[in-house]
């Protein structure tokens, strides 16, 4: 995929910034990939489905052969076209309506009125398989920002804002495992937890959309 969605914006899967005419070129031509790739499915499904009845062919012409020599060369042949069988991708089920939708989608990105592909790249932007990945929770505590020594935030207000904030990643992980990763990054950047004023979290530290407390 070109480009990702971030919480803010398109950008590069890197997350470096682009022109808005690059990503609409680049976002629909993705899309038009898309559709050549099941098209080109299609014609494989075609292909395996030759290339099995040879495969019977084959085996029943080996062992119908009437001599040793006979035998081999049909049996060549069956793992020559097993071969190729088992090089081809499996196919991807994609109904043909869908297929249709995508590459309208396509062509419009491309081609339609900045407000129309605005639009439909703001409505992809909502779904997951388009959001920047973010695959350990250290990435997200790096951006977090410090307060002073004197300030801390409480763990379930760190735990709140990362599910906020990266919900598909915290969801994958779930509580026990994302807790686990997110709080021993936390520990590495701001000193080991400890009781304050009652309850347990750092100093020094700023969630998002959270007040330190102090």
């Amino acid at each position: 995929m070109p480009f990702v969605w971030n919480g803010a914006q398109w950008t590069t899967p890197a997350g470096e910034w682009r022109d808005w005419p690059l990503i609409r070129r680049d976002m629909g031509g993705w899309l038009r990939s898309l559709v050549e790739g099941v098209e080109a499915d299609a014609s494989n499904k075609e292909r395996q489905r030759a290339l099995r009845e040879s495969l019977d062919e084959a085996r029943n012409r080996a062992e119908d052969a009437q001599s040793d020599e006979e035998q081999e060369h049909h049996y060549a042949e069956v793992g020559r076209l097993r071969q190729e069988l088992d090089s081809l991708p499996a196919p991807a089920e994609v109904a043909p309506s869908v297929v249709r939708d995508i590459a309208t989608v396509a062509s419009e990105v491309e081609s339609a009125s900045d407000a129309r592909a605005t639009q439909l790249l703001s409505l992809a932007s909502q779904f997951d398989a388009f959001r920047a990945p973010l695959n350990d929770p250290a990435a997200w505590v790096r951006m977090l920002g410090t307060a002073p020594h004197s300030a801390h935030v409480r763990t379930s207000v760190v735990w709140e804002a990362f599910c906020a904030a990266e919900p598909v990643l915290a969801r994958n992980m779930g509580t026990t495992a994302g807790k686990r990763a997110l709080f021993t990054a936390m520990d590495k950047r701001f000193g080991a937890r400890r009781k304050l004023a009652g309850y347990e979290g750092w100093r020094g530290a700023v969630a998002p959309e959270a007040d330190p407390r102090g």
